[in-house]
């Protein structure tokens, strides 16, 4: 199982960072859709109450139709990113409340299919503007989430004892969260340099990227709060050894409209 998991996961780095790095917008753009909003509204509706697959096909569809305004308007992205505040603002308070709330999600099958749409599409168009910016912005965000990930876990297993979300994650702690604090702090302190932040920049760049790593930890715990109303393990079981798509990319889906929003709103895109 861990051989699986690892060949599966220097082929997902090789074969994303390629991608990254050499297809141009328009197709980067196009795999990310088919990868994020695709297979990713797959596990979506298989999370939210669609066990048919004719139910799961037709969840999936109305979540891809909606993402045809825009590839094909590609409207104003603060616009379309700005969406998120409410919908993750949203989910932090879900968390917050669970497991007092747990039954709520069953309950309202359709409209947390339809929530994929303010999730899916949101993350998926950041993700295609900051390959606009240059790919460099996507490469950091992409290590930013996982160093904040790895580090939580070797810092959580050392001097964990304080459980950050019992109810969802019980392997996740406050110790942990404080590893991946300080540890994205100084790569983003370093990373400010090589995407050559504008001077005077750096600091607002460093907090941005703090408040990122958190929201990312949020997406990761709200895909754990679906998964434990499903009743499931993962996602899916696309990815050997990785589970689903959505595993893969549950903190991106916060952390990506947020980082992109941030480096709009504050000035901080510098145009490498």
């Amino acid at each position: 199982m861990l051989k699986q998991r690892v060949i599966t996961g220097l082929v997902l780095i090789l074969l994303v960072f390629a991608g990254i790095q050499f297809l141009p917008t328009e197709l980067f753009g196009l795999f990310s859709l088919m990868f994020i909003v695709g297979l990713g509204a797959w596990e979506w509706a298989g999370l939210t109450g669609c066990y048919l697959p004719e139910k799961r096909m037709a969840g999936t569809m109305m979540i891809l139709l909606a993402s045809v305004p825009l590839v094909f308007i590609r409207p104003d992205p603060v616009i379309v990113l700005a969406v998120s505040i409410p919908v993750w603002l949203a989910v932090l308070v879900a968390l917050k409340i669970y497991p007092r709330n747990a039954g709520f999600y069953k309950k309202h099958a359709l409209s947390m299919r339809l929530s994929g749409i303010l999730v899916l599409l949101p993350a998926w168009y950041a993700l295609m503007e900051l390959h606009a910016m240059h790919y460099t912005y996507v490469m950091y965000l992409i290590t930013l989430v996982a160093l904040a990930d790895t580090a939580a876990y070797f810092t959580g297993r050392t001097f964990g004892r304080t459980k950050l979300a019992p109810d969802l994650s019980p392997g996740k702690t406050n110790e942990g969260m404080s590893g991946a604090v300080l540890a994205t702090a100084l790569w983003a302190w370093l990373a400010s340099y090589w995407l050559a932040i504008p001077e005077g920049k750096h600091l607002m760049f460093m907090v941005l990227s703090l408040f990122v790593v958190l929201m990312s930890v949020a997406g990761d715990l709200f895909e754990s709060l679906l998964k434990r109303e499903a009743g499931v393990k993962d996602s899916g079981s696309i990815l050997p050894g990785h589970g689903g798509i959505l595993d893969r990319i549950d903190s991106l889906l916060a952390a990506a409209p947020l980082f992109t929003l941030g480096l709009l709103w504050l000035g901080i895109y510098s145009g490498v």
